[in-house]
């Protein structure tokens, strides 16, 4: 399989870095509860865990003002920081969950298009980090990882830019947002219809590819 061609937006900083240091105490006295503070970290600042986390606890939940694709790009250097959750439709990322950061090998994942959620344990002190590219299908921003994991991708980019494998396992865990569930859906319905299966077979066929290779 040919080496996928991407292009690297601009790096950018989380807009915490930016955050004079009294501003920066300010966020973390704001945002920190009994399961989570807000603290610094590698790339500005993060949300780390204060507890034992359990796989499937609910960690936060994302929201803020609905804005579209066109006001993304309006950001300039902060178009990184509003959520996809629909084909043009974005939140426009409100505390806390502005601070969660990506990894290429996430703890916890977003499920129901809002709720983040562990993935494993999440023991004290950890970093909380989702996939980024688990909302993302918009073909145009990407950004350089810094995650630093082994098996760091090196770009963070579109769900559909993802390992096949890499993609079954995020659906199987259902960590995926709807509205790329609906384009899978949509673009498997073709292959399918030469099974005699539906789109959403194809999705949930896909699930179970990830279960079964154990990812």
């Amino acid at each position: 399989m040919g080496r996928l061609s991407v292009t690297i937006s601009e790096p950018m900083h989380q807009p915490s870095l930016f955050l004079l240091p009294e501003k920066r105490q300010l966020v973390k006295d704001l945002y920190s509860n009994a399961t989570f503070h807000i603290g610094e970290c590698d790339v500005g600042l993060g949300v780390f865990a204060n507890r034992d986390i359990r796989p499937g606890e609910g960690i936060l939940a994302f929201g803020g003002p609905v804005i579209d694709f066109a006001e993304t790009k309006r950001r300039g250097p902060w178009e990184c920081m509003p959520m996809q959750i629909g084909q043009n439709q974005y939140y426009d990322t409100q505390p806390p969950g502005v601070f969660v950061n990506h990894s290429c090998e996430p703890n916890a994942g977003i499920r129901n298009d809002h709720d983040l959620v562990a993935l494993r344990p999440i023991r004290p002190g950890e970093e909380v980090r989702f996939d980024y590219s688990t909302t993302m299908e918009e073909h145009s921003f990407t950004m350089r990882c810094l995650c630093g994991t082994a098996h760091c991708r090196g770009v963070v980019a579109d769900f559909s830019t993802l390992p096949p494998e890499v993609q079954a396992r995020y659906v199987a865990e259902r960590m995926v947002m709807s509205f790329i569930l609906r384009k899978l859906a949509e673009g498997g319905r073709g292959r399918a219809a030469a099974r005699g299966v539906s789109g959403c077979a194809f999705v949930a066929g896909l699930a179970a590819s990830g279960a079964r290779r154990g990812c």
